[in-house]
């Protein structure tokens, strides 16, 4: 079962191209087996579509700021030209 904590704000959820809200799709999980529950869960970290008993969800996620192993902000990679490899 799916719960509350596992699906963020940064989490759009859609079933069958309608918007679905958290109690909802945690109410729908009940019926999961934990192979399609394990799946969503994938989905649900990086995105995209699945198909689970006939149902197609999609979620959609919205990245924020890369963080590291500490937990802290990743600056921006800075791309070093040809003549700095030098």
């Amino acid at each position: 079962m799916l719960s509350k904590q596992s699906i963020r704000k940064e989490h759009t959820i859609y079933l069958n191209g309608e918007l679905i809200e958290k109690d909802e799709i945690i109410e729908i999980s009940l019926k999961f087996t934990d192979i399609e529950e394990k799946r969503f869960r994938k989905m649900l970290q990086q995105g995209g579509k699945i198909k689970i008993q006939g149902n197609i969800y999609e979620i959609i996620k919205i990245d924020h700021k890369i963080r590291n192993s500490r937990g802290d902000f990743e600056p921006p990679t800075i791309l070093k030209t040809p003549e700095d490899w030098e």
